[in-house]
């Protein structure tokens, strides 16, 4: 996945959510995650089916922007700049909140997805993803090992010395619900 522009202040796009679509679409967006995107000019978020997993990926308006940059550092007669172009850019979708943070989830999204009934929101920080619910937990526990080892190797920022002991300490997993 390509990565968008650090988001300006504190507020990220963190955690994993499980919330229902309702039989007309609908689904509400983490509260956390709507408060990332708040002072963005556009009252929602954008998104794109990626090109490796069964999931959106997902962002404000930095996010789209962070896109357009990385694509057009490409010179301009490489064959990769348009299938990028194409493959990505032409497939942002535009999704509009309402006030309360719902959002309507086209059919096609949800047929990609292969989401029925709930859809699974994880969050990376400056952008997010939106899988299927039991694809979001697949991928989590997929993810799990080989997370538990690049945790080790992270350094502090602005160190060339690693941490003392790992900055976090995970617990077994339980099951997600």
């Amino acid at each position: 996945m390509l990565v968008s522009q650090p988001r300006l202040g504190a507020v990220s796009f963190l955690g994993t959510h499980s919330n229902k679509i309702d039989a007309k679409g609908r689904v509400q967006m983490p509260a956390g995650f709507r408060r990332a995107l708040e002072g963005d000019q556009f009252q929602g978020f954008f998104c794109y089916p990626n090109l490796d997993a069964k999931r959106l990926d997902c962002g404000g308006s930095d996010f789209v922007e962070g896109l357009k940059a990385s694509i057009a550092m490409l010179d301009p007669y490489d064959p990769d700049l348009e299938a990028l172009e194409i493959a990505v850019l032409g497939e942002i979708q535009t999704i509009p909140t309402d006030q309360d943070g719902r959002f309507i989830m086209p059919k096609t999204l949800r047929e990609y997805l292969d989401a029925e009934s709930h859809v699974r929101f994880i969050g990376c920080g400056d952008t997010f993803q939106i899988w299927s619910d039991e694809g979001g937990r697949m991928a989590k526990e997929d993810h799990a090992e080989r997370a538990k080892s690049a945790l080790r190797r992270l350094r502090n920022p602005g160190s060339d010395q690693p941490p003392p002991n790992p900055p976090i300490t995970l617990r077994p997993r339980s099951p997600l619900t």
